[in-house]
């Protein structure tokens, strides 16, 4: 343990020094260049130093990374073939304090780790061991140079282990039977420059609970570090503990059963909800809360879960025993989503309407400053008409600048006839949610068409103290684009064409991490 943190303050100290570097780049202004190819990366390599777009092309399942320059001189630096990923589909991306970029391979149970740094253009590393079927993606925030995976488990249809890792959890020593349920993999990484530390695998963590994982870490003066994760098959959160000088470090110390009578007493199939050993080895009854987005609030310091099973958010203390402080049904509401402001004073609620009431999106907070939190609905007539979508078709999403400024909705796109605004980024004032009443004000130009392909991806390039400068939108085609957006007039400067079927887009670009400046939903 103690070489992993000497390996860690050294790191941090090389990211910090890039974080200074970065937010001198707020001195351009939005239509100024960004650095270019050949300017020598930290380490004296010459690798690419400015911002990346990283794009993921679904149909041929490679990996594009684009220069970002400004409004003009966008510019593919290079394509990772599919054979580096063991010609499986890409999944979710992240990067690291360390400057590493990683992907999850997820029919091939691997995370890929990319270095965008130290040569001329990114290059392929090692594709890492994960657990059965990586989803979702994080980087630690209490420690950047740690990455965590979510191991959705097993989803073969018919399958009598559904949501379970049967790599790393299918033990029949284990208490509680053979299975044993999904688990997250951490991965940690040191990049030093050339002849770095690369990453590796640190520890599988069971977590006695199947299905999709995500996952939100608690930290902060006092505040226990803690990983919070939770699994929408049997209905509660694992917290395993993330304090590296801890001699419980990466262990499971604690679950979190979500049952809650009165929801499952409506529902067609109910569960019991019954007292379990929450510090024991044996697996919880299943219940129908089917917990699915879960986050932390550096404002109130509490840890927040929508149980989309039981239309219900839940407020947790992240001090033992973890009671749940407050909730707020959602179920005489549009809203099925959510996501929650930089500063963590708002949670952002999404949700739509149809027949018979008007098509549109709605959206809602809930100010967490208050002494009553409740929920009060956003009057946003600019999404009337506009559907939040399907994953497959090209659903919505949403983004926040790190300082709080804007806000991006990207809508879905739908086949039905009262889907009227398709293909369509709106962008958003996001610091009038802080007025006497909250509002998000359309900025002007703020309706931006794209491309007309039927499905999108975006990610929002921030620099100096967390202003965003571009958004970049992936365009499904054959071959596909990215369409770079200058975020002073809400213009689309240029399209770059990439591979076919571009879908998640990342923006890297290096101490990004360390100076905290990635955009959010």
């Amino acid at each position: 343990m103690k070489v992993m943190n000497r390996r860690s303050n050294v790191s941090r100290i090389t990211t910090g020094a890039l974080g200074l570097s970065l937010i001198s780049l707020a001195a351009c202004s939005a239509g100024e260049s960004t650095p270019t190819v050949g300017v020598p990366a930290p380490g004296g390599s010459a690798g690419f130093s400015g911002p990346l777009a990283f794009v993921n092309n679904t149909g041929d399942k490679t990996l594009t990374s684009v220069g970002l320059r400004g409004d003009s001189g966008n510019v593919v630096v290079n394509t990772i073939s599919a054979a580096e990923f063991e010609n499986v589909a890409l999944g979710d991306m992240q990067f690291s304090e360390g400057n590493w970029v990683f992907v999850n391979l997820t029919a091939a149970n691997k995370v890929a780790t990319i270095d965008p740094l130290t040569a001329a253009t990114p290059v392929h590393g090692v594709n890492l061991p994960a657990g059965t079927r990586p989803v979702h993606i994080y980087r630690d925030t209490n420690n950047g140079e740690v990455i965590w995976t979510m191991n959705d488990g097993d989803n073969t249809p018919g399958s009598t282990t559904p949501g379970e890792d049967l790599i790393n959890c299918n033990n029949p020593a284990r208490p509680g039977g053979a299975v044993v349920g999904g688990s997250v993999t951490i991965i940690h990484n040191s990049h030093l420059g050339p002849g770095g530390t690369s990453p590796s695998v640190e520890k599988t963590v069971c977590v006695l609970a199947a299905g999709h994982h995500v996952t939100a870490f608690s930290s902060g003066t006092g505040i226990p570090k803690r990983a919070f994760v939770s699994s929408e098959i049997s209905g509660e959160i694992a917290v395993i503990d993330d304090e590296e000088s801890s001699a419980t470090y990466l262990q499971m110390t604690h679950r979190i059963d979500l049952c809650n009578t009165t929801k499952e007493a409506g529902l067609p199939s109910p569960a019991t909800c019954n007292p379990e050993n929450v510090t024991g080895t044996t697996p919880f009854t299943p219940n129908n809360a089917g917990p699915h987005g879960i986050r932390w609030s550096n404002f109130t310091k509490k840890v927040y879960s929508i149980q989309e099973g039981y239309h219900e958010i839940a407020e947790i203390d992240p001090n033992p025993p973890y009671n749940v402080t407050n909730k707020w049904d959602l179920a005489s509401t549009p809203y099925t989503g959510y996501g929650i402001s930089p500063d963590g004073r708002y949670l952002l609620l999404r949700g739509e309407t149809k027949a018979p009431q008007p098509q549109a999106i709605k959206l809602g907070i809930i100010d967490l400053s208050v002494t009553t939190p409740t929920i009060a609905n956003l009057t946003t007539p600019e999404l009337d008409g506009a559907s939040n979508g399907a994953f497959l078709t090209g659903g919505s999403s949403f983004k926040f600048s790190p300082d709080g400024k804007r806000f991006y909705f990207l809508v879905g796109n739908s086949t039905e006839a009262t889907v009227t605004k398709k293909d369509r980024l709106f962008a958003f004032d996001a610091s009038t949610l802080n007025a006497a009443t909250p509002a998000l004000t359309l900025l002007p130009n703020g309706e931006i068409p794209l491309l007309q392909t039927g499905r999108h991806s975006m990610d929002v390039l921030v620099q100096g103290a967390g202003e965003a400068k571009y958004i970049v939108v992936s365009n499904r085609g054959v071959p596909g684009s990215v369409s770079i957006i200058n975020a002073t007039d809400n213009a689309v400067k240029e399209t770059v064409t990439v591979g076919t079927d571009p879908g998640a887009v990342m923006v890297y670009q290096s101490g990004a991490a360390a100076a905290g400046n990635q955009a959010s939903n």
